[in-house]
């Protein structure tokens, strides 16, 4: 990609001596008769305005996106966090509900540490938080803070659009498994070899693969103001031949969250075995059972809370690295920004003009 004034990659020589983009070359030293020597100039300090943001605008290494996400959340942690509350919420209310209809039910309290009933509302929520934490991310690139009310505004105006999207990717989903797995059902019954079940798990990786595929479509959608089919060709498109490395960071990035998720959770589990006994042989009662629910879903609270708006935030920031890599937002964004020195590629002068 051809560098840009202001701004040099990794590993590419120098910019020469002078400021960069102003079109002056460094200051003439005094002669040599005179004796006198100056000091070195002083560094000019960055400056502090909009466009210096916590991400390098540039193509971003392994370690770089995985920091920059954790850096975005936190200056924004009012809105990331106030958009995924409520989500939190809902879900672990409804969780709460299923436990408690489940042990008047007789069930035991097992349900209190699976956590398995709500599981595709879970994914659902997930790729709805996505959405409502691209406006976020894309301002934090830019060094600009977002408040909780700037955020929702800006993603209300696609809520629509945006739950249509959920539902299509999550039909694709189930849709992309049954193709594979009702099939192998089918014929395991109609052989009577029970063995072939084992094939099940063949079916796992192209579901995978038919995930990451279409893993950006979300922040197409926010950002770009795409339609939902428009936005999964343009997931379709970013992702081609980026497979691996958007897996890979989807994938580590996702056992760092279980670990978080696990260690905010696990007090209320704690206090769900201490009351209610091993899973399976039921409290002493609906006291304790009240306690070990409520304890459970206030820490299932905080965890998703948590770790939603990190899951949205990765999945922004690879949208925005792979449009850097094919695309050169990086200098969209530094126009954007108000970086000297940048003008957005299709505003420039064409050749011979």
């Amino acid at each position: 990609m051809t560098e840009s004034p202001g701004w040099t990659s990794p590993g590419s020589p120098e910019a020469p001596p002078g400021p960069a983009g102003t079109g002056h070359s460094a200051p003439t030293p005094p002669p040599a008769a005179t004796g006198a020597t100056l000091p070195p100039p002083a560094p000019t300090p960055a400056p502090a305005g909009p466009g210096i943001g916590l991400i390098p605008l540039r193509p971003l290494g392994f370690g770089e996106v995985m920091d920059g996400t954790f850096a975005l959340v936190r200056r924004n942690w009012r809105a990331a966090f106030g958009l995924t509350l409520a989500l939190a919420a809902v879900l672990e209310l409804l969780q709460a509900g299923t436990d408690w209809w489940i042990h008047t039910s007789g069930g035991g309290t097992e349900p209190l540490l699976s956590g398995y009933y709500l599981t595709p509302l879970a994914l659902f929520f997930g790729v709805l938080a996505s959405g409502l934490l691209a406006p976020v991310v894309s301002n934090g690139l830019l060094g600009r803070d977002t408040s909780l009310g700037e955020a929702w505004a800006r993603a209300r105006a696609r809520l629509g659009r945006l739950t249509g999207l959920c539902l299509l990717l999550a039909a694709i989903g189930l849709g992309s498994l049954a193709l594979a797995v009702v099939p192998l059902l089918l014929l395991a019954f109609a052989t009577d070899l029970p063995g072939l079940l084992a094939l099940l798990l063949l079916t796992v990786p192209p579901v995978i693969w038919l995930w990451v595929r279409l893993t950006l479509a979300v922040p197409a959608l926010v950002l770009e103001e795409q339609p939902v089919l428009g936005a999964l060709k343009r997931s379709w498109r970013l992702s081609r031949g980026a497979w691996w490395r958007i897996f890979g960071l989807t994938l580590v990035f996702r056992l760092c969250l279980t670990v978080v998720a696990g260690i905010l959770a696990g007090p209320g589990e704690i206090v769900a075995m201490v009351l209610g006994g091993t899973p399976g042989n039921g409290p002493a009662g609906d006291g304790a059972t009240a306690i070990s629910i409520a304890a459970v879903a206030v820490c299932g609270i905080v965890a998703r809370t948590v770790t939603l708006p990190l899951e949205g935030a990765l999945q922004t920031l690879i949208y925005v690295d792979q449009r850097i890599r094919r695309e050169a937002l990086d200098l969209e964004l530094a126009h954007a920004a108000g970086l000297p020195g940048y003008v957005r590629p299709s505003a420039a002068a064409p050749s011979g003009a």
